[in-house]
């Protein structure tokens, strides 16, 4: 729980870096980097997913399993923050 705190807190501060998201269904990962803030880019994988769209490997990997994805605080990991 407190690990997931300060994920969140990290991910909203850390303007970008390299971050991680898993699948939930299946526990596979997909490693990105962004210039971008990352929960930007993570709201970027969810738009993709919802409107069907498979820009993302993530995306991808999402619809065409039918897996399911999770909240930023379960699905988001920042690896390494990194200036743009």
């Amino acid at each position: 729980m407190i690990q997931q705190q300060l994920t969140a807190k990290q991910t909203q501060s850390i303007p970008s870096g390299i971050y991680k998201l898993k699948c939930n269904t299946c526990n596979k990962a997909y490693v990105g980097q962004s210039g971008r803030t990352i929960g930007v880019r993570f709201k970027e994988h969810i738009r993709y997913i919802r409107s069907n769209n498979s820009t993302s490997a993530y995306a991808t990997h999402i619809l065409e399993n039918r897996h399911e994805y999770g909240t930023k605080e379960n699905t988001l990991q920042l690896l390494n923050a990194c200036q743009k």
